[in-house]
This record gives structure tokens, sequence and C-alpha cells, in this order.
């Protein structure tokens, strides 16, 4: 009579709904219905479709696990994406699998699961619905796996995360590669993102959390993609994580969100579905980015003298229409990487400084290193000490800017700094090494980003860049944010998840810079250094910044990885030897629609006032054919041969 009265109370029910909205979505539900008929588990065999997401035109069927098991559009034929009883995912905690199925309670749309592992894990699943760009389909799932507060209740095993992927992948399933080639899925088991965390299985590298194959009968696109901030194993079932039990659930509560977005057109429609859905709070770049076509780093060359007389060559050679696509970068202006003048104690910039203050103990360095085999120039002779005053930096922007060129100011050295600073902490180390320039303080480091300490001081630098500099730059470069790696685990000292630690940062930067474009009307851009392609264990940064100037010198390696991460965007590098590798300037240009890239102050140690005349039209010719195109990175399924 119970069990009865139990499918007689499951049958009413499944036919009641309750309206909500959520982005232009009508949400029909019944919320906590296993509640109402005074029991806490479903009857064996009694799990079936009995939830809807109504987003007209389409109408998403849930069963009571919390799978999607059918997706109706009105005018097509159904798309049956997974069975009446299939579960809403699977933890495999070291030998234990538990299925996410009968959730304990529920509300609306979320699935509340308890996990009896050690510790015991509680998981939310929320889905929810809503149109997109082009009406199309967004179906968003968002996990939280949450251990209790007690720190000490850490994992004892890997924990790995598995999501039924809807609709399962086919073989054309379309794929963004590391390489930034177009690849196709095949019969290839699995294809891999690569940040945060590890991965249960390898497989084809990917260069951001995506694929995209046939919507089957909705006759459409359907592109899976994941946020960027952990790893994702893409199975032709599902997608997949693992957080390793040496830093397990960092914070109390993880979060990742998949989505998947049913749309129409090809693989760059696709790419931009990642980019609006994976991260919706990630916007694009200033629209000023796609016009530039030249651009200039000075790394406070010739003592301070020739950013003006570089501009003063650039003025010269160029009507003032064409300026406005010239973006001049001031390297060097601070007096230490890693303290970039910055009192963190008064939160202000000192009045005066010194720039290249450790050049006595550079000058003497290895002055060549072999590139593309021939020996170039690299020492620090050149770098000599300069007097600087806060004055005269607005001073050096405002020349630039009242010409008519973009101007922009070095940000920082990725986490950069010296042990010689006055704050140097040993538990601020994530790596011993870097830099070790005329402008590094003692023995170089990467600081890690985990630190309180660290992050505090990029955030509150930002904030005095931009009250200090806001109203005179059009971009802070924030260099070789690669120093921090795809899966770094932190230190001994301060474990955790560096390089979402990374990403994070980066992206509460920007958000600073988005913040202050909002209330100023600006459109000050901040770009990332990834140099993806020549160091392995590089990370794509950039995804949530603006673009990317990166330092990898324009080397043709570099250029293919950094497509798809900075696809809506640009991607720019700096070429410190125009003069010795101009035929890296010219493939980047032709194939890769960058900039025209020259400098001064460091390499060739050539600006443009000081090109012969015959130099000075080889770049002035590239920025007349650059000029005519808007910059929109290329899709290609064969990479350009660099000969």
């Amino acid at each position: 009579m119970k069990r009865f009265l139990a499918l007689l109370g499951v049958a009413i029910l499944s036919s009641l709904v309750v309206a909500a909205a959520a982005r232009g979505a009508n949400l029909l539900i019944n919320a906590g219905w296993h509640r109402a008929v005074g029991f806490t588990a479903l009857p064996a065999g009694v799990v079936a479709a009995r939830l809807s997401i109504t987003c007209d035109p389409y109408t998403i069927h849930l069963n009571a696990n919390g799978a999607v098991v059918r997706i109706e559009k009105r005018g097509s034929s159904p798309l049956t994406v997974a069975d009446a009883d299939d579960y809403a995912g699977t933890l495999v905690y070291g030998a234990h699998r538990t299925a996410l199925e009968r959730p304990e309670q529920g509300n609306g749309t979320t699935f509340v699961y308890h996990v009896s592992t050690k510790p015991p894990l509680t998981v939310r699943l929320h889905v929810a619905a809503h149109l997109g760009n082009g009406q199309s389909l967004v179906l968003v799932r968002r996990l939280e796996i949450q251990r209790p507060e007690n720190r000490s209740e850490m994992l004892t095993a890997d924990l790995t995360v598995k999501l039924p992927l809807w609709p399962t992948l086919e073989n054309d399933t379309w794929i963004p590669l590391f390489n930034g080639s177009a690849g196709r899925l095949g019969d290839g088991a699995r294809c891999v993102y690569k940040f945060a965390g590890t991965l249960p299985a390898d497989g084809v590298r990917l260069a951001i959390p995506m694929v995209s194959t046939r919507g089957g009968s909705l006759d459409c696109r359907a592109t899976i993609a994941a946020d960027p901030y952990f790893s994702s194993l893409f199975t032709r079932k599902s997608i997949e994580w693992t957080y390793p039990k040496r830093v397990g659930l960092e914070d109390r509560t993880e979060v990742r969100t998949v989505v998947t977005v049913f749309h129409g057109g090809g693989a760059a429609q696709a790419v931009d579905a990642f980019f609006a859905e994976a991260l919706p709070d990630v916007p694009a770049g200033p629209p000023w980015l796609h016009e530039i076509a030249l651009v200039d780093y000075d790394y406070m060359s010739d003592a301070g003298k020739g950013w003006y007389a570089d501009i003063d060559a650039l003025t010269k050679a160029l009507p003032r229409e064409d300026r406005g696509k010239v973006f001049l970068c001031l390297h060097g202006w601070y007096d230490w990487v890693g303290r970039y003048c910055f009192d963190l104690q008064t939160k202000k910039f000192d009045r005066r400084w010194t720039v290249f203050g450790n050049y006595e103990k550079t000058k003497n360095a290895p002055a060549t290193i072999s590139l593309d085999g021939q020996r170039v120039d690299a020492g620090f002779g050149e770098c000599l000490p300069v007097r600087l005053t806060l004055a005269d930096l607005h001073e050096r922007l405002a020349y630039a800017r009242s010409r008519g060129f973009r101007a922009g100011m070095y940000f920082a050295d990725g986490t950069a700094s010296g042990a010689g600073l006055p704050n140097f902490d040993p538990k601020r180390v994530l790596a011993r090494g870097g830099w070790g320039g005329p402008d590094m303080a003692g023995s170089p480091y990467t600081q890690n980003p985990l630190v309180p300490e660290v992050r505090r001081f990029y955030l509150e630098y930002t904030d005095a860049l931009l009250a200090e500099f806001g109203h005179e730059v059009d971009a802070l470069v924030w260099d070789e944010t690669f120093h921090v790696p795809a899966g770094s685990l932190g230190s001994a000292e301060v474990p955790g998840y560096a390089d979402r630690a990374m990403m994070r940062l980066v992206r509460a930067v920007a958000r600073r810079i988005e913040d202050f474009n909002r209330k100023n009307r600006r459109q000050v851009a901040l770009l990332a250094s990834d140099d993806l392609g020549l160091n392995a264990q590089a990370a794509p940064y950039a995804l949530v910044a603006h673009g990317t100037y990166q330092d990898s010198w324009c080397d043709p390696r570099a250029w293919s990885y950094g497509v798809f991460p900075n696809f809506r965007n640009t991607l720019w590098s700096c070429c410190w030897w125009p003069i010795h590798q101009w035929k890296w300037i010219d493939f980047a240009v032709h194939q890769y629609q960058a900039p025209v890239a020259i400098s001064n102050g460091w390499g060739d140690n050539v600006g443009f006032s000081e090109m012969s005349t015959d130099m000075r039209r080889k770049v002035l010719a590239l920025f007349q054919w650059r000029k005519q195109k808007r910059t929109q990175l290329p899709i290609r399924e064969q990479l350009p041969a660099y000969r």
C-alpha cells in the first residue's frame, strides 16, 4: 500500500509545475517533490523524466537524478541525450565510485547529494537554461563540492568528478588543438585541457576547454565547454577532472561550470560560444586593440632619451590619422621589479627614484646569445641608470598621446621579485630564478600567488596605477605571466593550485580595470604575456585578460599557440631584434595579423629614430599593408610553415 501511494504521489506531482524566471527563461518545475509525499528516496524503478525547463522555443526534460534526458525544440524532432534512469554524474574517490542519483533534497533545479566518504562531501548540482547569442540554447551545469569546515578533514585519496556529456561526441567533433590548429576527434577517445589539478587520463591536448559536435535532430552545433580555471578531460561520453589529494579541495567549496550551447554556424561561432558562456564575466578587450598595426617597446633606451627621439621620428613619418594605429609601451620606468616604485604602506608611488639601479652588477653580463642560428646582442652594458620623477612619467605619456599615439605602461614582470628587496620572505617563493637584469634587486624569484600578501600587493598596486595614470594610458602590459606554470601545486610551505590563483589574480586585476573604465568612460586594456608554445607548461592567462602582448621575441613557434586563447581579442609580441630578426616580424604580420613589432633599449638597441633609411622604409611599408586589416585571428586546419 505504501509503495502504491508513493507511486501515485509521484505520478500526480510529475504533472505539477511552478513557473520561475531565470535570465529570460521560464523554469517549469515542482521543487522538493519527494519530501511532499513523505519519503526520502525514490523507490527502485521509479526514476523518470518529470522536471522541465522551458526556454522558448526549447523545453529541457530532466529525470529525478538531475540528468537531462531529452531536449525539444518547436518544429524539430526531440533530441534524446540520456536514459530515464541515468545519473547526473559520478564521483570516484580512491577505489570508491559514487553515482549522483536520488538526491536527498532539492530546491527548484538544484539537486543535493550527500556522499558518505571520509571526509563526507556534499554535492550540489544547479541546472539552468537561457537563450544566448543568436537565440542559441545555453544549458548550464554548476557543480559545487563542499567538504567539512574542519580543515583537518582533508582528502585521503584523489577525487575525480565525471559529468555526462549531453550529447555524446561523434568522430567529426571539432576541437581547438593546443598548437592553434583546428582538429577532429576522429577515432581518438580523449582530449584534454591541462591547467590546475590533474587528469584521470591523458589525451590530445586542447588550447581551451571546449569541443563542438553535431546537435542531432536539433539541426545545429552543440558546443560543450567548461570554465578554464581547472583541468578538463573530454571523453566521448563525459567531462572529467581530478582533485589530487596533495591539495584536494583547496577552497572549502570547489565550483566548476559546464555549459552546452546549441547554436548555428561553424568553428568560429563555437569559440565565440565558449567565451560568451564559459566566461560570461570576462568581457572582450576594447575595440581599439583590433586597429593596432605597429607596436614599439622602449626599455628606457639611450638613458631615457630614446622614447622622445623615436616618437619624434614616428611623428614625422606618419600622418596624424595613422598614429592611432601605433601602440608605444613604456618599459623600465620603475625602480625595481617586484616593487615598481609603489609603497604598500602608504599606497602611493615614490616621488623620485633611479631606474636600472643594479647596472654596476649586470653591465658585464654575457653580451650575446644564439638566436635562430646567429649571435645577437643581449647584454646590459647600455642600460644606464636614469633618475626619474613621477612628473617625468606623466610627461612621457603625455608626449606620446599628444602626438596621436596610443601609449601604455609595463605593469609587472609576472610575479617576479628580488631577494634584495626589504619585503623578502621565503614564504613568498614559488620558484627561484628568472630575469636577472639591471632592474632586479638581488637574486630573482617568482612569488607564489597563493600567498595573501602577494595578491594584496598586485591589487593595491593596480588601484594606485589607475588612480595615478588611468586617464593617461591605453593599456597595462603584464609581462611574463607564464612564470607561474600550469599544474603548479604551490610550494611546500604554501601549497595549493598556484596556477588557478594566478588566473584569478589576473582576472581580479582586469576586473579593477574594467570597473575603472565604466566609471571614467575609458578603454584601458590589460595585456598578458603567456608565451604559449615556447614554454611547455605555459598557461593561457590571457583568457581572463583583454589580449596578449608577449615577450616571445616574435619567435614563429609561439604565434599559433595563442590563437584560441586570444581569439576574440588580439595577439601581439615584442621583438628586441627587429634588425636581425626582421623575417620573424614579417612572418607574424602576414600569417597572424600581428602588428609590426619594433623596440629600443635592449637586444639590437636600435629604435626607429636610429634605423637606416632602408630599414625605416621596410617598417613603414609593412605597416601600410598591415593597417588595412582589422585584427581577427585565423582558424586553420593547416598551420603556415616558417621558412
